[in-house]
């Protein structure tokens, strides 16, 4: 078993002004305290927060080059023209897929086959519109003479110059930041809420949601141009938008267009409507909860992105029965199967170099795995990062070019990740071929021979921003709750007035001492166990999962023992009984 650095416990700081007025409010204090410690926009009252409505929505028309995009849309309308639709193969991508190609199919009654669909391969093609994708799309036939892309495209100003000079004009809409030297001219129009000039006042909703507001604005635009009598609004559409936007990762605390889209979303896959959710429905909670977006259906549909084609994800999304939605979800459960077992093997590979680096006391991990697998290296990263708290890029050599590497990157707070690839690439020009990304994550690929190189100039980047205090591990707390509050009617409703979760608005979690009053292991590892605690003498169910490697390892705890743990509660409800399960997180003998 690793020997990983153990985290530092922080409790996270409340806003007492805010913590104020949420109290005044009527909030619970609990509720209170949560919402005063995350980042929340100040513009809105909290307990406005916790009640938004589709109403609430940002309008679009602030986008810009708005007017030129729906233009050139209506221009195809009267021309009759052939289209394409170019995404991401993430769930983001392929959400917004599944919402450009529902609006144009079932809202603005567009020819199905003057509809082409466009997915890059991520191992055979890579990432955006790259030169293999632009190749497969100039031999298409029928050959569109306009492409919209969705989750990408902004730095993809060469390809989309090519296009061009071979007839096919290109929509961009995005959510990645615009590269320094700007939007990519050669595009018809730029929708991208990061461009310093657009006036849209939310730079942190996802490319699906980019990608919906488009449809949203065309919708109208084509009422008002008289081009179709009737559209339904386009509400129905943010079933597929939540998904992308949980999956993503984009701030549920910062931005109240992404709360908003995804509590109406949830709604929408609750209903089950559409063929996709009535087939995943079974697998989920129920009732349904944000968790259930990240954590099981962002992965499923991620599976096929990353190891296929991704066209499995978007055809279950758009299944017209339940029969052929069954069919797709038992690909998409086979391929995340696979995921998951190459995950085990590159996040394990991941961390036994991340750990020498760490012992050298390097403030970023730069890893290279000439047997990786470019499809879960952003997940591995993930992992690692939060292990260690430092920066992490994962490398593997290009399936089609062994001499580059394709790297996934992840960051910690504190750290722009594009803006610190952007100084390397300033002082390196010669060795990244391309990146792009936003502060989070990134993608990018650099040139083999100079991987030490690109090491080197990272670590200097990140240590020229982050001190060694900001570096290592953390765990974030709300605190202690009092024992009180252990029960399911209060963690119950405290959890569904918060929800949805996500990044920047975790899920509460708490720490406490308690003492082990039951152990069991469990799983076929014997890697994960449940336990019962003793925390101020009220007695709870516990579940700690990875708590080991194996049944040969050594028990971390023991019956009878005090402990630290931090966890998150939730109800768990089995045979239609309620019962109060702590998922711990961290548990340390005191």
């Amino acid at each position: 078993m690793l020997n990983l650095p153990i985290p530092t416990i922080k409790k996270r700081e409340v806003d007492t002004q805010r913590n104020l007025l949420a109290t005044e409010s009527g909030l619970h204090p609990v509720i209170a305290q949560i919402l005063a410690s995350r980042p929340f926009d100040d513009n809105y009252s909290p307990s406005k927060l916790l009640s938004m409505s589709l109403k609430d929505l940002d309008a679009p028309n602030g986008l810009a080059d708005l007017k030129k995009a729906i233009d050139r849309v209506i221009l195809a309308f009267q021309r009759n023209e052939v289209i394409g639709i170019e995404t991401d193969h993430d769930c983001d991508g392929q959400t917004s897929h599944a919402v450009i190609y529902e609006a144009f199919i079932n809202y603005f009654s567009y020819p199905k086959e003057k509809i082409r669909s466009y997915i890059g391969h991520r191992l055979k093609e890579g990432y955006g519109l790259s030169k293999a994708l632009v190749d497969r799309i100039l031999e298409d036939s029928p050959k569109p003479s306009l492409i919209i892309t969705a989750d990408n495209g902004s730095s993809d100003e060469v390809s989309i110059a090519r296009l061009k000079e071979n007839g096919i004009d290109v929509i961009v809409t995005d959510h990645h930041e615009i590269p320094v030297d700007g939007i990519p001219k050669s595009a018809v129009a730029v929708l991208n809420p990061t461009r310093p000039d657009c006036q849209y006042p939310d730079r942190f909703v996802a490319g699906c949601m980019v990608a919906w507001l488009f449809m949203a604005a065309l919708r109208q635009a084509l009422i008002e141009h008289k081009v179709l009598p009737h559209i339904p609004k386009l509400g129905e559409l943010l079933d597929f938008v939540a998904v992308g936007t949980i999956a993503d990762c984009v701030s549920i605390a910062k931005s109240k267009n992404n709360r908003i889209v995804v509590m109406r979303g949830m709604q929408l896959i609750q209903q089950a409507k559409r063929a996709c959710w009535k087939a995943v429905l079974p697998l989920l909670s129920a009732p349904l909860r944000s968790e259930d977006l990240g954590f099981k259906i962002g992965p499923l549909l991620n599976s096929d992105g990353r190891l296929s084609c991704a066209f499995g994800s978007v055809s279950f999304l758009l299944a017209e029965d339940i029969v052929e939605a069954k069919k797709w979800i038992e690909h998409l459960q086979i391929q995340n199967a696979s995921r998951k077992e190459i995950q085990e093997r590159i996040t394990q590979l991941g961390l036994e170099q991340a750990l020498l680096q760490y012992s050298k006391g390097k403030s970023s991990l730069s890893i290279l795995l000439n047997e990786g697998h470019a499809g879960v290296h952003g997940i591995s990263a993930s992992r690692i990062k939060d292990a260690f708290g430092r920066p992490t890029i994962i490398f593997c050599p290009k399936a089609e070019n062994p001499d580059l590497l394709t790297g996934s990157a992840r960051s910690v707070p504190g750290l722009h990740l594009r803006e610190a690839l952007q100084a390397v690439k300033e002082r390196c020009p010669d060795i990244i071929e391309k990146f792009g990304g936003h502060e989070g994550a990134a993608g990018l690929t650099i040139y083999k021979s100079g991987f030490e190189i690109f090491s080197a100039h990272f670590e200097e980047a990140v240590g020229a921003t982050l001190s060694h205090a900001q570096l290592g591990p953390v765990l974030w707390t709300d605190g202690a709750l009092d024992s009180q509050f252990l029960s399911c009617d209060f963690i119950e409703g405290l959890m569904n007035q918060l929800e949805p979760f996500g990044r920047e608005f975790e899920p509460p979690q708490f720490e406490a001492q308690a003492i082990v009053t039951t152990l069991q292991f469990m799983g076929e590892k014997k890697n994960h166990a449940r336990l019962g605690l003793s925390i101020e003498d009220v007695w709870v169910n516990g579940v700690w999962f990875f708590c080991r490697d194996s049944a040969e390892d050594i028990s971390p705890i023991a019956i009878g023992d005090e402990v630290q743990v931090v966890y998150v509660p939730k109800v768990e409800v089995f045979r239609g009984n309620k019962r109060l399960v702590c998922m711990i997180n961290y548990c340390q003998k005191i």
